[in-house]
């Protein structure tokens, strides 16, 4: 690399740009590529949690007024910790292993070549692969029928706004995976209606939250009571499809 400064700007090519990497700002740039994207995460997720009617307002805005990460891109990434979270936390002592064997056993169903703790090894694995790509493609359909933003609210605009809306919950299912991990299999059971109540309730305070200052009173309510609803149910479809899909691929023999 040559040790020759910058040319003057007279001397620069045409496509050269005014505000170029070999002037000082170019460290800001280059700052902004190592951590421009975590801060901007990280004040996405702040903003989902404690001020959600300013995300629902930058949705609307085609750059997300320049602040904050898009809300699909901020649940596939939380997804993904999930997703890594449960390679980490679920193995053969955890409580969860031994409530899904417990539940195979109970049902009576037998997997060809597998034991029941061979199975509930192989369903959890399948899990793994299972679980995003129905999460994606259940809510990408359940956030085209939900319709609570607004009168003239645009198709892209209502799945920005669903997708939003669903990253307080993602966030506390990345804490929950690794409470499930350290829970007892006899804990698991008991604390899986508390968590799904749990759950609803953040959702309609997030919906009710950021649905404001747009709507107001009863109105704002029973959209985001409906909203957390279609949302949870969600929730209920992925489990239900994701799980039959790793079920299929243990008969199938993929896992």
């Amino acid at each position: 690399m040559s040790d020759k400064p910058p040319s003057p700007a007279d001397k620069k090519p045409a496509s050269y740009g005014e505000d170029d990497m070999t002037r000082a700002s170019g460290w800001d740039a280059l700052l902004d590529d190592l951590f421009g994207l975590n801060v901007r995460a990280l004040k996405t997720m702040v903003a989902a949690l404690f001020s959600p009617a300013r995300l629902f307002e930058a949705a609307r805005d085609v750059d997300w007024l320049g602040r904050y990460t898009p809300s699909i891109r901020l649940v596939f990434t939380l997804i993904a910790a999930v997703v890594f979270l449960k390679f980490l936390w679920v193995n053969d002592t955890s409580g969860l292993f031994a409530y899904t064997q417990a539940t195979m056993e109970a049902m009576g169903t037998e997997f060809p070549g597998r034991t029941y703790e061979e199975a509930a090894r192989d369903y959890l694995a399948a899990l793994l692969v299972t679980y995003p790509f129905s999460y994606f493609g259940v809510h990408a359909v359940f956030a085209l029928m939900l319709n609570i933003w607004g009168k003239g609210t645009p198709l892209p605009v209502r799945i920005r706004l669903y997708f939003a809306g669903l990253l307080p919950v993602l966030l506390a299912g990345v804490v929950m995976t690794v409470v499930y991990g350290a829970l007892s299999a006899d804990a698991l059971d008991q604390t899986m209606v508390i968590g799904f109540c749990l759950m609803l309730g953040l959702y309609i305070l997030t919906l009710y939250r950021g649905l404001s200052p747009a709507h107001r009173g009863a109105g704002r309510a029973a959209r985001s009571v409906l909203g957390a609803v279609v949302m949870l149910g969600a929730d209920l479809v992925v489990s239900g499809v994701s799980s039959l899909l790793a079920v299929t691929l243990l008969f199938t023999g993929g896992a």
